[in-house]
C-alpha cells in the first residue's frame, strides 16, 4: 500500500488509545512528546496503579492522560480525532478500528496495519528536525537498518549545524531586511560553506569562524554570536 505523508498537528486534538501495555505506552508517549492536548487511555484489564507505576518508569506522569480501566464504549471516540488500537487482541483492534471508520475518526491498528486508516512510521526526532521513514509495509526490518544508518550519519553530520541555524535565524530576521534574506538563507547551507564553517567549529577557531559568516552575513549580527553558545552546539 503507498501511503500519503503527513506531518499533523495534534496539539487540539483529543486522542484516544485502547490498550495499556508496553507498546500502547510507547504510543502514548510519542503523542505527548507531540503535546497531543488530551489523551485518553482505556483498557479493561490493566489496573490504573500498575498502568502509572510502569508509565512513570518509562516516561513520566503527565495531566493530559487519564486512564481509565473498564470497556471501552462507543462513546469513548466523542470528540477523538485521533485513535490508536494497541491492545494485544487482533479482533479487539479490529472491532475498535470498524467503529472508528464509521465515525470518520483516523485509527492506527498495531500488526495489523491495513485494518487501520494510518501507520505511524519509524522516525528520527532531533529537536527541530524530524525524519519520517516508512518501506509501506515492504520490510520492517530494512526501515530499522536505515533508521538506524541515518542516525548516525545525521546526528555528526546535520544537527550541530542545524542548531547553529536555530541561533543564526533570530538575528537574521532581526537585522536584515526581507527581499535580502532568501539569498542569505541558501548561501548558509551552500555544502562546501557549511562544511568549512563546521570545521572550524570542530577545532574552535572562533576568530576564523567568524570571519568565515562574515562572508555572508554583516556585522551586526556576526558580532551578536556568543562563542560560548558555539561551544555547546557540539557539546549537546
Amino acid at each position: 500500500m503507498k501511503y500519503y505523508p503527513l506531518f499533523l498537528d495534534i496539539t487540539r486534538y483529543k486522542c484516544l488509545v485502547l490498550g495499556g501495555g508496553a507498546v500502547a505506552r510507547r504510543k502514548i508517549a510519542t503523542l505527548m512528546k507531540a503535546d497531543a492536548a488530551e489523551i485518553v487511555v482505556i483498557d479493561p484489564y490493566l489496573d490504573e496503579e500498575s498502568f502509572s507505576l510502569a508509565f512513570a518508569e518509562e516516561f513520566h506522569v503527565n495531566p493530559r492522560v487519564t486512564y481509565l480501566q473498564r470497556d471501552f464504549k462507543d462513546e469513548d471516540l466523542n470528540g477523538v480525532r485521533l485513535a490508536f488500537a494497541a491492545t494485544a487482541s487482533g479482533d479487539a483492534n479490529g472491532d475498535f478500528a470498524k467503529i472508528c471508520e464509521e465515525k470518520n475518526i483516523f485509527c492506527n491498528v498495531i500488526e495489523h496495519t491495513e485494518r487501520g486508516s494510518f501507520i505511524v512510521p519509524a522516525h528520527l526526532d532531533y529537536e527541530s528536525l524530524v525524519i519520517a521513514l516508512s518501506t509501506s509495509g515492504v520490510s520492517p526490518a530494512f526501515t530499522k537498518a536505515l533508521k538506524d544508518d541515518l542516525n548516525n550519519w545525521i546526528s555528526k553530520s546535520y544537527i550541530p549545524y542545524l542548531r547553529l541555524l536555530k541561533i543564526l535565524r533570530p538575528l537574521i530576521l532581526e537585522n536584515i531586511i526581507e527581499y535580502k534574506r532568501p539569498e542569505i538563507f541558501r548561501a548558509l547551507v551552500a555544502k562546501e560553506f557549511r562544511e568549512e564553517l563546521m570545521a572550524l567549529l570542530e577545532l574552535r577557531k572562533f576568530p576564523e569562524f567568524h570571519r568565515k559568516l562574515a562572508q555572508v552575513l554583516p556585522d551586526a549580527v556576526v558580532s551578536r554570536i556568543d562563542d560560548k553558545e558555539l561551544i555547546s552546539i557540539k557539546e549537546k
